[in-house]
């Protein structure tokens, strides 16, 4: 392993890059093509395109080692794709994503949602960037059991994973079995503490949960925080990430016995069970989090 204050390798054959961020670390993927694992939100784009050339220039040796070449999306959501569009400029990759999500990138109305919300956090963090999201180019799309070539020696596995949203998609890292799961498992504080994410179907995040279980991965790559290592305490994560899910759809069960409006069981909710900051942003953002996942379970 080689590791910095800025970056470290993950799994024995130094394949998996990790650029360390305090909310949105970037993973890549070296290998006959070079593969970026989601980009972070818009505001981040410059700083990432050059966190991202320092870390191909320190491991890559020939020009084609030191550009990105495809880009993984595993969701739509504003802070997984929101530097993407700035990132292709730059790099001219193809984007692959599962077909529900680029049917979604494909529409105008969507890409300008994302681009709103990239820029009302950019004035939420008070930070000073000309980046925008637009049109992106060369998407393909991926389905479940789809194996992604990355050298003779490794490939990515398709695992569709709907549930925080439809879109949703996983892939896993053959043979060092590295799971970059996007949201699926929820969100991991600093603290440990698991906020379950289904946003936009209970049922089918629970079952996606199940699904990782049985994956049975190494490591389990979190696009917010570290990630985790060891088969065991992946397992051991998950299943508490699944029980802490079951749990907070009965306290919405619960709330929703005395009240109906859904963003005053979302606050109820998070005053119960979300009282400590969290990775998703200010309040007001992970509400809106909450009423998703009210409305998921009602």
């Amino acid at each position: 392993m080689v590791q910095t204050r800025e970056l470290e390798t993950i799994g024995s054959r130094r394949q998996v890059i990790l650029l360390h961020d305090k909310l949105f670390p970037l993973y890549i993927v070296r290998g006959d093509r070079n593969f970026l694992i989601d980009s972070g939100p818009a505001v981040c784009g410059d700083i990432f395109h050059e966190r991202i050339t320092h870390a191909l220039n320190t491991f890559g040796t020939s020009p084609a080692e030191r550009r990105i070449h495809t880009l993984l999306l595993t969701h739509t959501h504003w802070d997984h794709t929101g530097a993407s569009y700035y990132l292709q400029q730059e790099y001219g990759f193809n984007i692959l994503a599962s077909r529900q999500a680029v049917k979604l990138l494909e529409k105008s109305k969507v890409t300008g949602f994302i681009d709103r919300l990239n820029q009302g956090y950019k004035e939420m963090m008070n930070v000073v960037s000309d980046i925008r999201f637009g049109q992106l180019e060369n998407m393909e799309m991926v389905k479940e059991g789809d194996k992604i070539p990355v050298d003779p020696g490794s490939y990515f596995e398709v695992i569709e994973t709907p549930g925080h949203t439809k879109c949703s998609a996983a892939f896993l890292l053959h043979p060092e079995r590295i799971l970059f799961h996007g949201d699926t498992a929820g969100l991991r504080e600093r603290d440990n503490s698991i906020k379950p994410l289904f946003l936009s179907n209970y049922d089918e995040y629970e079952g996606s949960l199940k699904r990782l279980i049985d994956v049975e991965a190494e490591v389990l790559a979190f696009p917010h925080n570290r990630f985790i290592k060891g088969k065991e305490k992946v397992k051991t994560y998950l299943r508490d990430s699944l029980a802490r899910t079951r749990h907070v759809k009965e306290e919405i069960l619960k709330i929703l016995q005395g009240e109906r409006d859904t963003k005053k069981v979302a606050e109820i909710l998070y005053e119960r069970e979300f009282p400590e900051p969290s990775l998703l942003g200010s309040k007001e953002s992970f509400i809106i989090s909450l009423e998703a996942m009210v409305k998921a379970v009602r």
